[in-house]
């Protein structure tokens, strides 16, 4: 993917989802906001807020289904809501429930920002140069380059987020999580490590 990053595959034909198809050589963004476990409590008013803000940004937008932490019933039943009571609202936004992995990294590679509060805004897009709008707290303490904004859960903060990324040019690549070879680095390091034996039996 890394030599050719096109689009591919079309994602409402492979995937299918719910919403309205739209022209993605007009440019989309990707949401994937996640409820945070220790505030549970919120997570249907901050996912609500997020909605408000995309909606009234009126760009093409693929939004993802949240993961099973604690809270996703709330975040996925403030979704149906608002779909279902604020239909004009969502005219542009197609939904879907997962995809293959390739196939989401060629989406957000080709997306204008991501949004949310995803672990892969703060690393694979600071190594694939994607703009990322930072939603809350659920990835405070982590290190992030500088594609990435953060915001709090305001729709009017989000939404001047997202514009003000929209604004700059495409961020510069990142390596902050590593260059891509963790992987042989790692099978090198076990290949070559001395085997030992500890482990200590004690009588009772």
């Amino acid at each position: 993917m890394a030599k050719n990053p096109a689009l591919n595959f079309n994602p409402f034909d492979k995937y299918g989802g719910v919403g309205s198809n739209f022209d993605l050589q007009k440019g989309y963004l990707v949401v994937m906001q996640h409820p945070v476990t220790t505030e549970y409590d919120n997570a249907a008013r901050q996912i609500t807020e997020t909605l408000y803000a995309i909606s009234d940004l009126e760009i093409p937008t693929f939004w993802f289904w949240p993961n099973v932490d604690a809270g996703s019933d709330q975040t996925s039943g403030a979704i149906r809501s608002f779909r279902e009571l604020e239909r004009q609202r969502t005219n542009h936004i197609h939904f879907f429930k997962n995809m293959e992995p390739e196939d989401f990294l060629r989406l957000i590679i080709n997306s204008q920002c991501l949004i949310g509060n995803s672990s892969v805004g703060i690393r694979e897009c600071s190594f694939l140069s994607i703009p990322v709008v930072n939603i809350g707290t659920r990835q405070i303490g982590r290190e992030r380059g500088p594609n990435v904004l953060d915001c709090g859960h305001s729709r009017h903060e989000i939404r001047k987020a997202v514009e003000t990324q929209l604004k700059k040019s495409r961020p510069p690549q990142d390596l902050l999580y590593g260059n891509g070879d963790a992987g042989k680095r790692i099978a090198a390091a076990l290949a070559s490590a001395p085997l030992s034996y500890e482990k200590q039996l004690q009588d009772r």
